[in-house]
């Protein structure tokens, strides 16, 4: 009787998976791993690790810093899991929360990358009247006792909008900024107020570091009546950074969505997965 053939060992079949991911970043030294600090990549990658049995990576659309929270954040891995995305999500989420909560996840075409083919994201920042009670401090940025003038604030965004160099609403982040194109087109900047809340809309097609903050930090004094609507453009044009132009509090901000073309590199959904 011939000898019987060795069975080839098993080989899993990766597959690319797109997630949503929100976060409480108070917590947290940003998206970033960073040795002996707690991250939201190094979290996350932990998670994974642990439910999938073999080291995981995890590719982010971008970084927040530290103390930004997130509702729309997209991060990709490559992962054998051969169940509906939903069993995945449940696993995740049922670890200890530390301030975080996968909240979508989908199969996508393998040569998806969740940074390289964002077309745009969108921020949001949160500004409240007097002081915030406490369970809402850590989400938003009290005036205390200034006031500002929203109308003003409003022309200013306006002014703001388009495609510029925003040299001087960026920050130095111990790369240098030359490493990075500083001109960026900032589609949508809107300055809403309800109630004693007031909220600001950031969406482009990409940000500087500590670009978001720095607009807000702007309009801010642009409401204060510290600084008029001609002199923030003049900045702008200057391509100086001043402390002038101060940068906003990272607790106020939320990074909200990461925009994509519609559905080029994603594949549809499979029946068995639309509850996921």
């Amino acid at each position: 009787m011939p000898p019987s053939k060795p069975k080839k060992p098993f080989k899993p079949k990766l597959e690319r998976f797109l997630a949503t991911i929100a976060y409480d970043g108070t917590d947290h030294i940003g998206w970033q791993v960073q040795s002996g600090r707690v991250s939201i990549e190094g979290e996350i990658e932990a998670r994974l690790s642990r439910i999938l049995k073999t080291p995981i990576d995890i590719h982010g659309s971008g970084r927040t810093d530290s103390g930004v929270h997130s509702v729309g954040q997209r991060f990709h891995f490559d992962a054998f899991w051969p169940h509906p995305c939903s069993y995945l999500v449940h696993a995740i989420n049922a670890c200890e929360q530390n301030g975080l909560l996968v909240t979508t996840l989908r199969r996508v075409s393998p040569d998806f990358h969740c940074r390289w083919h964002a077309t745009g994201k969108r921020y949001r920042y949160e500004i409240c009247d007097g002081y915030p009670p406490p369970w809402e401090a850590r989400f938003c940025l009290g005036l205390g006792t200034k006031s500002v003038d929203v109308k003003l604030m409003r022309k200013a965004a306006k002014m703001l909008l388009g495609k510029h160099d925003f040299y001087a609403f960026g920050a130095n982040h111990g790369q240098g900024m030359e490493q990075e194109n500083p001109v960026k087109n900032l589609r949508r900047l809107e300055v809403r107020r309800r109630g004693k809340r007031i909220t600001v809309i950031a969406e482009g097609s990409g940000f500087l570091y500590k670009m978001v903050r720095r607009l807000v930090g702007g309009l801010l004094r642009v409401g204060e009546g510290k600084m008029t609507v001609a002199r923030l453009i003049e900045y702008r044009k200057e391509r100086q950074i001043t402390s002038e132009v101060p940068t906003a509090p990272a607790r106020g901000l939320f990074m909200e969505k990461v925009l994509y073309n519609s559905g080029d590199f994603l594949h549809p959904k499979p029946r068995s997965e639309r509850e996921s």
